[in-house]
């Protein structure tokens, strides 16, 4: 990727940069990009490797998490087992997935709220009353 904005940037180092940043082969597509494509390309690139980063470190701090033990025995004769028996048990796939296909937003276990029947039902009163008030 380009690091240094001052460095003077010729038609080799396009080229170059294309081929091997952005995975543009053909010479003739290099050829046609104007440019302020280029340039966008190389913005957009810089938020993929951003992404990337970040996925790596969530990837490290997802494996930390999943070697987290408690203590179930007593203090004499300690007992450690895994705080989460399953992938499940931090991150639901069917539920995820159900959401997904309703437009929602993936949640982790921690993350999902439970609401009792109680709140349920204050909560569909609470609907249309909002409803009543929109018409």
């Amino acid at each position: 990727m380009i690091r240094n904005s001052d460095e003077k940037m010729t038609y080799d180092r396009i080229v170059i940069t294309c081929m091997s940043e952005l995975k543009i082969t053909r010479l003739a597509d290099i050829n046609n990009m104007t440019l302020t494509e280029f340039y966008y390309r190389m913005y957009a690139l810089s938020f993929d490797v951003l992404k990337k980063e970040h996925d790596l470190y969530k990837l490290a701090f997802a494996i930390r998490d999943a070697a987290v033990t408690k203590n179930i025995g007593t203090e004499k004769k300690p007992k450690e087992v895994y705080r989460f028996k399953s992938v499940k048990d931090i991150l639901d796939y069917e539920y995820n997935y159900k959401r997904l296909l309703q437009g929602k937003s993936i949640v982790f276990k921690h993350e999902v709220e439970e609401i009792s029947p109680e709140q349920n039902a204050l909560l569909k009163v609470i609907a249309e009353i909002n409803q009543q008030a929109q018409r």
